[in-house]
């Protein structure tokens, strides 16, 4: 019989957050590495059970082998400490996917949405990398690598 312990650490091991994480297959997170994608939506998530509340940017991947995987990247906002990297990356986020942001759309959170989802159908690189702890893989939108 398996080892119920072992799994679960080995679970752990691999950055599975039970606060946070989604528990379907789909969500088994990709290698890191760069990949195609397209973006295809742009939710605001939350408040979690921590207040916590973010940008969803939902992409889906194009590099074969992982067609039809969809990567979504979020952007937390719950604490100052993080607020303004995270409105950075909101900002180079948008910008790497075509769409113009003003001051203005940061007013609240649907005209914020409203306008990142200009960007539906545009494509980009996204970078996954795992912290050196390896409990968290950060994403970064990228422009096409030019050819």
């Amino acid at each position: 019989m398996m080892n119920l312990k072992d799994m679960a650490a080995e679970i752990l091991e691999q950055g599975f957050d039970p606060k946070k994480d989604a528990v379907g297959g789909d969500f088994e997170n990709l290698p890191d590495g760069l990949y195609d994608a397209i973006l295809i939506d742009v939710k605001w998530q939350g408040p979690n059970d921590n207040g916590t509340e973010w940008l969803s940017h939902e992409f889906e991947i194009l590099n074969e082998g992982y067609e039809n995987r969809k990567y979504f990247g979020n952007i937390f906002f719950s604490n100052e400490k993080m607020m303004q990297l995270n409105l950075k990356r909101a900002m180079k986020t948008a910008a790497v996917l075509d769409v113009d942001l003003s001051i203005e759309d940061f007013e609240d959170e649907e005209v914020l949405v409203e306008t990142l989802k200009a960007g539906v159908g545009n494509q980009c690189m996204i970078e996954l990398k795992t912290n050196k702890k390896g409990t968290f893989q950060n994403w970064e939108a990228l422009q096409e690598a030019p050819f």
